[in-house]
């Protein structure tokens, strides 16, 4: 039976990963955005279009993430695993 999804804030998660990133590179801060979505195989991903399934996950998280521009992405790996999801950005207020 699956491990039931824990809640995590968007800014906990990219605080972590900030801190990740100073720890291993030395920087305090690296420009970009998280990326957020499912991985799947490479004989899954084959069966679907992928560009299409990021699309649609990112036009339903857009309500729930305000203040961030959301961008759909598909990742391939090596390997053929597949990421489909999308780029989360803060949106600076001007």
């Amino acid at each position: 039976m699956p491990a039931k999804a824990s809640i995590i804030k968007l800014n906990d998660l990219s605080q972590a990963i900030d801190r990740a990133v100073a720890a291993s590179a030395g920087k305090t801060k690296v420009l970009g955005g998280l990326i957020m979505g499912r991985q799947l195989s490479a004989a899954a991903a084959a069966k679907i279009d992928a560009k299409a399934l990021a699309s649609n996950i990112t036009k339903q998280m857009v309500p729930a993430l305000s203040g961030f521009k959301l961008t759909p992405k598909v990742v391939v790996d090596i390997g053929g695993v597949t990421t489909v999801g999308f780029i989360a950005k803060e949106e600076l207020a001007p």
